[in-house]
């Protein structure tokens, strides 16, 4: 893989963990048509964006999870 690609993936994966933030502080279903609309408007979601997208989610599922185990 070229620095270029690596360069591009490691962009895609922040702009999906981007993406995943604005859904996680505005869970609406208006904004989830939004970012699909955005992230589809060249035809194809890449990988790395999903990734991004499934890493963010995850981690906030997690601090979610241990917040309710101080208790």
């Amino acid at each position: 893989m070229t620095e270029e690609n690596q360069t591009q993936n490691d962009e895609d994966f922040d702009f999906g963990c981007e993406c995943a933030m604005t859904l996680l502080n505005e869970p609406t279903e208006d904004r989830l048509n939004d970012l699909i609309d955005e992230l589809d408007e060249e035809g194809m979601i890449s990988t790395e964006v999903v990734y991004g997208l499934l890493a963010t989610i995850l981690m906030s599922m997690n601090e979610e999870e241990h917040e309710g185990d101080e208790h």
